[in-house]
């Protein structure tokens, strides 16, 4: 299946998630849980303090994300952009620090890969900051590979921190998702 013709759908329900394409009227909510601090965007390239301005450019751009609900609640976001020209996607998730520790990255994170992977996707890959120890664990649960270690990476737009970083790479390929 070409994944550039597939449209995504509106919504998926994930056990007790509820993900949905991102709204206009998920903003304040949103800039709300990225602005309590920094935690997020020192594991992401999400910028802090996280503006109305920052919502209104990722939703222009972004039609692969999901924002995940629980309980009615935004707790994260996760997405699995699929490239149609390399049929590979790039991972991404993060929770509201009080939504941590209850397996929603992992059914979210689930979810989506699913769906890149009935899209066409023959190869989802996902870049963590080396110390951030629970992302890869959800990694892990998910049954990605690590493929090791990037070193001195320099990413666009990393949220808070200006340094150089190491990232691991994890990889994830068709009939390997647990």
């Amino acid at each position: 299946m070409d994944p550039s013709h597939d449209s995504v759908p509106y919504q998926i329900e994930a056990g007790p998630l509820l993900l949905a394409l991102p709204q206009p009227e998920d903003c304040d909510e949103l800039v709300s849980i990225l602005s309590e601090s920094d935690e997020i965007a020192r594991w992401t390239t999400i910028p802090f303090p996280y503006l109305p301005e920052h919502f209104h450019e990722w939703l222009a751009r972004d039609r692969q994300s999901y924002i995940i609900r629980c309980e009615g609640r935004i707790i994260g976001v996760t997405g699995a952009e699929v490239d149609p020209a390399t049929a590979t996607a790039e991972l991404g998730y993060w929770l509201a620090p009080s939504a941590r520790g209850a397996g929603y990255a992992v059914t979210a994170a689930r979810a989506v890969c699913s769906l890149a992977l009935d899209r066409g996707a023959q190869r989802i890959q996902a870049k963590v900051i080396v110390g951030n120890l629970p992302s890869s664990t959800v990694l892990d649960r998910l049954g990605f590979t690590l493929e090791g270690v990037q070193r001195s990476v320099h990413p666009v737009n990393c949220g808070i921190s200006p340094e150089r970083i190491d990232l691991q790479m994890w990889s994830l390929l068709p009939g390997e998702l647990t």
